[in-house]
């Protein structure tokens, strides 16, 4: 069983290249960068809320015990944004594969793994200014850009343990991994001078651990929690070491209600403290970190609750603070509305489960950023 998971993650590892991270944005500019949520289509069009129990998300370890069959997801996220600033405003588009999972139970006993490949940050940007400046006793016009492609990752090995059919527990061992190219560009209006271009990349390496449980204290009510400390990351510039970095320390909890068959509702709260990089960031001469926290809540309607994950019905809503600001003293957030839908066939082996997101973020000064954001998931459950 461990060799077939191996085996597809690396297939899809294959398959998608370098593009676990894209998700450009202007407030990715600071400290590591947007936080990415690792969630399946699922969960996104529920607003995050079902998360921390959903087996396809890499958000709580212990979630990886329902498992009952050997399951692969894919997910691709197309991303549609504008950004408007006090110096002006710019649509984009890109596409990033944020959540790769395979998991399946352990055959004979209890428990069941997974491994998975979800996006940790992203600093995928770039700036662009225009001046005049002095030349042998001439003004010249320059412009001057400077642009970043790359991110975090997150690899996750999670094993989860049913200590009976209403309380599961997990353990998550995590790399944080992944690089970030730079590139400073000088363009001179007066042809006569050659552009000026300087590039280095960042890479970066730590380890991190989670564990969580899942409850189900009544038929219809299930609670549920995560503790995650990844420690530090450890910052390389072309090979030469330059930095480390404390990564947060982050804890959430849940609660799952299923009133009738055909409806259930969820909602989540989750605290990462990157307050605890502050001083780091401020000593490689960024502007700091703070501490931030999301909350969650949504619903699932179900048409045929013989076959729910045919055609249901899911939408939410998610408020979160992001934890690297723009401006000293200032803490974005961002505000976002979801909705989304699946399919299953060939018998339940195949499913197609899509989300849509409208997602607003701002922070004081003329920061702001509306995005569409549509994910499509593929599993596959031989």
């Amino acid at each position: 069983m461990m060799r077939r998971i191996v085996i597809a993650l690396l297939l899809g590892l294959a398959a998608t290249g370098g593009s676990l991270a894209a998700q450009s944005s202007q407030f990715g500019v600071r400290g590591l960068g947007i936080p990415i949520r690792p969630l399946s289509p699922r969960s996104m069009a529920a607003g995050g809320a079902l998360g921390i129990f959903d087996l396809e998300s890499s958000v709580n370890p212990a979630a990886t015990a329902s498992i009952i069959q050997f399951t692969a997801l894919f997910t691709n996220t197309q991303n549609f944004r504008n950004s408007t600033n006090p110096f002006g405003n710019a649509s984009g588009y890109d596409s990033r594969f944020p959540q790769m999972l395979v998991s399946g139970p352990v055959g004979g006993t209890n428990l069941a793994a997974a491994i998975s490949v979800s996006g940790y940050t992203d600093r995928s940007f770039a700036l662009g200014t225009q001046d005049t400046i002095d030349l042998r006793g001439s003004p010249v016009g320059v412009s001057d850009t400077l642009s970043s492609r790359g991110g975090l990752s997150d690899i996750r090995l999670a094993a989860a343990w049913r200590v009976s059919p209403a309380f599961h527990v997990g353990l998550g061992l995590h790399a944080i991994t992944g690089s970030t190219r730079f590139e400073n560009r000088r363009d001179f209006a007066d042809s006569s001078y050659a552009p000026v271009i300087e590039r280095s990349e960042i890479s970066y390496l730590g380890l991190g651990v989670s564990t969580g449980f899942t409850w189900r204290p009544a038929r219809r009510v299930t609670v549920a929690g995560t503790y995650r400390n990844d420690g530090h990351v450890s910052i390389d510039r072309d090979s030469t070491r330059i930095a480390k970095t404390d990564l947060p320390v982050s804890y959430g909890a849940g609660v799952r209600w299923q009133p009738t068959e055909k409806l259930m509702w969820a909602a989540s709260f989750r605290r990462r403290g990157c307050g605890g990089s502050d001083r780091d960031i401020r000593n490689q001469d960024g502007i700091g970190a703070i501490d931030s926290y999301e909350v969650a809540t949504g619903f699932e309607v179900l048409r045929d609750p013989k076959n729910p994950g045919h055609r249901p019905l899911r939408f939410g809503v998610h408020f979160a603070t992001l934890p690297f600001p723009v401006q000293v003293g200032v803490r974005p957030s961002e505000f976002g509305l979801s909705a989304g839908t699946g399919i299953r066939f060939t018998q339940g082996r195949g499913g197609i489960d899509v989300s849509v997101q409208q997602i607003f973020r701002s922070s004081t000064g003329g920061y702001t950023e509306r995005a569409t954001v549509v994910s499509l998931g593929i599993s596959v459950r031989p």
